[in-house]
């Protein structure tokens, strides 16, 4: 496939609370598809073991991502599975869990044993110890091998990552880590209970640098309370100056029906509205644009020489649960608590608690609580949906090829519907490709929406998702 031709850059001023007010509504992030709320608990082990099995006929490196659920304390933001437990013996026995989980694998998996990339998140892994750190980085070595090029990344909190953490990071062979941050003032981090020195942040950034982390990425997020475009301001120019690879700057997700903690934000602080929200985005995109880093979809921020940079370019970035990546993995199979493998067309999650969870894999169990096998019809709208969220281009006589379909034809709705999206600048529709531009990348959320079929077919999408800005 040829690369994508070159396109004007985003620009601040592209996002505006007109546009905000006609595009900003609940919507997917599509790490998948079909997306979660799909899903059925009549997926279970069987099924898990029946798409391991599958996977297993195909020669190909497989991706491993291993959740590790523990906080120090809980940030009121969050939306991730995590278990406040700050005791050492609790990562010790949840590693124990994981080893029989990866035990009750492995046999599924006879001949795939090569890994092209390894992901470590949370919770905060590094709320285990650096030995513990070792013992599960050789628990995966001793039943896969890690490809020479292979992408290791992980996820830390500052907060308690130390230098000998990173140190035996670097020893393992972690190439890549994302820092958590969200926000440096300290009246937005009392707010949403996060306090995290500026100091001891640029301090452990730097530490990574000196160790040789080829990638490092800094996580933020607009439309907390208390934030204002002053404040924000002041965080976005601490970020600019520490120079990270990549930046991810998240909207605000408010779901408090479904994390109840977040409620304490409707109580204690005032959430941005959707104008105030609009400018703090903006002045991230001003910020980061004018750092001389890229827009790369959606969120996403990553200087002109970074891998991720380069797979845009490219037309190789890809999107899976590990958000977006640089390669591709046929498969991802997943270990630990309410962890998502993607496999032979299927996806299986794991129990989304810990008891649950810690019970199958102490009986020798696959660990498999839900998930959904995927017909032919969504395996033909799941790619047209990450390609639309990964590249700059759709090429409709590719997915013809690969499919067997006449696109036209196929989609026909949907292109009719794109062109309200063309009139709102966030695509343009030519006659053999879809072409999402430097604001539809922003929006990029609602461009892959239009093919969503169970979005079409069924409401309650408003309590399902969060808002797409």
């Amino acid at each position: 496939m040829s690369a994508p031709r070159e396109r004007a850059r985003l620009r601040a001023g592209d996002v505006t609370p007109e546009k905000i007010a006609r595009l900003d509504r609940a919507g997917p992030r599509y790490t998948s598809y079909p997306t979660a709320p799909e899903w059925s608990d009549a997926f279970g082990p069987d099924d898990f073991a029946d798409a391991l099995r599958r996977a297993d006929a195909v020669d190909e490196p497989l991706a491993l991502y291993v959740h590790v659920p523990f906080c120090r304390e809980l940030c009121f933001f969050c939306g991730c599975t995590v278990v406040i437990d700050r005791k050492p013996e609790s990562g010790v026995r949840y590693l124990e869990s994981v080893r029989r989980e990866l035990a009750a694998m492995t046999p599924h998996l006879k001949r795939r044993r090569r890994l092209g990339q390894l992901h470590l998140g949370g919770g905060t892994p590094t709320q285990l110890a650096p030995e513990s750190l070792r013992a599960l980085h050789l628990m995966v070595a001793g039943e896969f091998a890690l490809e020479p090029d292979a992408e290791q990344s992980i996820e830390v909190d500052p907060r308690v990552t130390t230098f000998e953490h990173v140190a035996a990071l670097r020893e393992l062979g972690f190439n890549r880590i994302s820092l958590g941050v969200q926000d440096f003032d300290p009246e937005v981090q009392r707010a949403v209970n996060r306090e995290q020195s500026e100091e001891a942040t640029r301090g452990l950034l730097l530490e990574c640098r000196r160790r040789g982390f080829r990638s490092i990425n800094v996580d933020l997020i607009y439309g907390l309370p208390r934030q204002t475009p002053e404040s924000f301001a002041r965080t976005l120019a601490s970020v600019v100056a520490m120079r990270p690879d990549r930046v991810a700057v998240f909207g605000y997700a408010h779901v408090p029906w479904m994390k109840p903690a977040q409620g304490k934000l409707e109580r204690d602080g005032r959430l941005p509205s959707a104008a105030e929200r609009c400018a703090l985005f903006a002045s991230a995109i001003e910020a980061f644009t004018s750092a001389g880093y890229r827009h790369v979809g959606m969120d996403h921020f990553a200087l002109p020489d970074d891998d991720l940079t380069r797979a845009l370019d490219a037309g190789t970035m890809t999107r899976s649960f590990m958000g977006y990546t640089t390669r591709p993995a046929e498969d991802l199979v997943a270990l630990g608590q309410s962890s998502i493998s993607d496999l032979a067309g299927a996806y299986a999650q794991n129990a989304r608690t810990l008891p649950e969870y810690a019970a199958a894999a102490g009986a020798g169990r696959l660990a498999t609580a839900r998930g959904y096998r995927l017909t032919d019809g969504d395996v033909l709208r799941r790619h047209v949906v990450m390609r639309v969220m990964s590249a700059t281009e759709l090429d409709f006589a590719d997915v013809e090829r690969r499919f067997g379909i006449d696109f036209a034809e196929t989609f026909a709705r949907e292109l009719e519907a794109l062109k309200a999206l063309e009139s709102d600048g966030l695509v343009e529709l030519e006659p053999r490709r879809l072409v999402v531009t430097p604001l539809g990348r922003v929006f990029v959320r609602n461009v892959a929406m239009t093919f969503d079929r169970f979005l079409r077919e069924k409401a309650g999408g408003e309590r399902r998702y969060s808002r797409t800005v």
